[in-house]
């Protein structure tokens, strides 16, 4: 998979509901962080999907700077906890059948 790497421009090109002004306000609430590249600010795919959804949240909720800095923060603690899920149903999977057997039980399943 190759990485592709947005401009800044080609980033506001890219969200149709975003402009210069918008781009800054979200890089000083801090809910966008850009990688670096020759000493310019880049944007990958995550940062373009993220964009879209501030937009949203803006637009749609008219969302003040704290409230987006807040979901945004709720959004990436559940997509943590999602990929550690993930993680430990894998490890699960590997485990003998009488341990996955065990937690379903605890679980009560």
């Amino acid at each position: 998979m190759t990485r592709v790497f947005y401009s800044e421009q080609e980033a506001i090109a890219a969200v149709g509901r975003l402009d210069q002004t918008r781009l800054t306000r979200f890089l000083r609430a801090e809910v966008i962080t850009p990688a670096e590249a020759g000493g310019q600010p880049v944007y990958r795919q995550v940062d373009i999907a993220r964009m879209e959804l501030l937009c949203d949240l803006c637009d749609d909720f008219e969302l003040n700077d704290d409230a987006l800095g807040l979901v945004m923060q709720l959004l990436d603690q559940l997509h943590g906890t999602r990929n550690d899920l993930v993680a430990l149903m894998r490890a699960l999977g590997e485990e003998p059948e009488e341990v996955k057997s065990r937690v379903q039980d605890r679980l009560g399943r």
